[in-house]
């Protein structure tokens, strides 16, 4: 492993200060101490910008929607409707807030935060549903929202990963968007390991940074657990995303991994059965860096880097 030394300084940091793992907390603290580390950490600048929010009574759905637009920005404006990680228990827009204004600032977009249903409240398939609602709802909505339905990117991390990709095929399946492009950022594309111990060795980084990281194996194994009420369900295409039936409707689709990164196999895997489904898709590993890198802007130059450049490649969706 060739941790980026700010990266390996921030967990050296987070050694001495102590204190119990998230899946030790009870689920608000864990929610809670998520949101306080990306606050700290992540991306420097606090943009200003237009932002509206949309309650599930507004949505007709289970899930809410932040919406922010750059601001002096006129007319119908492309989206990019971003999922947020967390492992399908934590994240919501505020945890995310700095993240999603900076991305509309930047990218001069309107940015479609999704708060979907968390675990264990709302175990899976509530997540799944609630993206794939949200895209009906911005195929419906989007004129009146500012938003122009024929230029649409999704953007997922981590759990939201998985969810930009079930939510992509949704929206192409019903043709109410024109879904330009996905970049899913360390994502979650197969459950399987997590409920059957046979299946980590398909993915080698799972045992290689099973600890040490800030993402690791028991972490992970808490995610599922928590989100997956029967463990059967890890099986289902929409968390086995390489057994996905309609992966061919998959839009152009840019995957970013991180190094030292339980996840990273799995991510970099994906890319290649979607090449084999037809689509155009390629994948990258980021050297040095920890899963959530997105999110370590604030304290590591490198990460930055590579959320600035991420933020370009989103940028070629509305290229066109």
């Amino acid at each position: 492993m060739t941790m980026h030394p700010d990266l390996t300084r921030m967990m050296e940091s987070n050694r001495a200060t102590g204190g119990p793992a998230l899946q030790d907390m009870a689920i608000k603290d864990a929610r809670a101490a998520m949101r306080d580390m990306f606050l700290a950490n992540g991306y420097p600048i606090r943009h200003e910008a237009h932002v509206a929010h949309h309650t599930p009574a507004e949505t007709g759905a289970k899930f809410a929607a932040s919406l922010y637009r750059p601001l002096h920005s006129e007319g119908a404006l492309p989206a990019l409707v971003y999922f947020h990680g967390g492992g399908f228990v934590l994240g919501d827009a505020a945890t995310y807030d700095i993240h999603s204004r900076a991305l509309a600032h930047l990218l001069g977009v309107t940015v479609v935060f999704i708060e979907y249903r968390l675990a264990p409240e709302s175990p899976f398939p509530a997540a799944v549903e609630d993206a794939c609602a949200a895209m009906d709802w911005l195929g419906r909505e989007a004129p009146a929202l500012g938003i122009d339905p024929a230029r649409i990117a999704v953007m997922g991390e981590s759990a939201g990963g998985n969810l930009a990709v079930n939510a992509a095929i949704h929206a192409r399946k019903s043709a109410a968007l024109d879904i330009r492009g996905a970049t899913l950022i360390y994502p979650v594309t197969d459950a399987r390991p997590f409920a059957d111990d046979s299946r980590v060795t398909a993915y080698p980084s799972i045992s290689a940074y099973a600890t040490g990281t800030n993402l690791d194996h028991a972490e992970m194994q808490w995610f599922f657990d928590t989100y997956l009420a029967d463990p059967a369900d890890a099986a289902r295409p929409e968390n086995a995303l390489f057994e996905h039936p309609e992966l061919a409707l998959m839009p152009t689709t840019r995957i970013f991994t991180a190094e030292c990164d339980p996840l990273r196999d799995m991510g970099m895997s994906f890319a290649p059965r979607l090449i084999e489904a037809g689509v155009s898709a390629r994948a990258e590993c980021l050297p040095g860096m920890l899963h959530s890198f997105m999110c370590h802007g604030g304290i590591s130059g490198q990460a930055l880097r590579h959320f600035f450049r991420i933020v370009e490649t989103i940028s070629e969706d509305f290229d066109s």
